[in-house]
């Protein structure tokens, strides 16, 4: 399968932003609402990327919902920071899908974090298969990334008591 030319060649799809003044808390660095807001830029990137642009969703009545979300973060960010958010399909089924991002600021990762989501009928209010040209399209971006050595997925939370 010859992989479209709107598919980046490691299936990561890759934005940039900046720390906001208001993106600061009560300890001086970015607090962790906007570590989600930083992924969800990247999340709106992957979707529109795919073809669940606002204008899709707005005819078609198709989006996704977030099913379950794990986020891990390792380093602070701080006022003016240049982050850079890489998304990528860490699994795909035709009606879920697994993603997987990595926030960075130049090359100090700072936070990942992976989601389980499902396409939605916003119109029913439930669960439905993508449509078949939005599923060929995860499709693409899920095997272009298969090259890339594969993060720590599924991660529990729990005080680890062997230290």
């Amino acid at each position: 399968m010859t992989r479209p030319a709107w598919v980046p060649a490691n299936g990561i799809v890759v934005d940039e932003l900046f720390v906001l003044p208001d993106w600061i808390d009560y300890n001086g660095h970015m607090n962790v609402a906007y570590f989600s807001k930083a992924f969800e830029v990247g999340i709106d990137s992957y979707k529109a990327l795919v073809g669940l642009t606002l204008d899709y969703i707005a005819r078609e009545g198709r989006s996704t919902v977030a099913l379950e979300a794990h986020v891990r973060y390792r380093r602070e960010a701080a006022l003016g920071d240049r982050l850079r958010v890489e998304t990528r399909i860490a699994d795909f089924d035709g009606k879920r899908v697994h993603v997987y991002q990595e926030l960075y600021r130049d090359d100090v990762l700072l936070a990942s974090q992976e989601t389980l989501a499902i396409s939605f009928d916003t119109a029913a209010r439930r669960s439905c298969a993508f449509e078949t040209s939005i599923a060929e399209n995860y499709r693409q971006l899920f095997a272009a990334a298969q090259a890339l050595s594969r993060p720590e997925l599924g991660r529990g939370i729990a005080i680890d008591r062997s230290r």
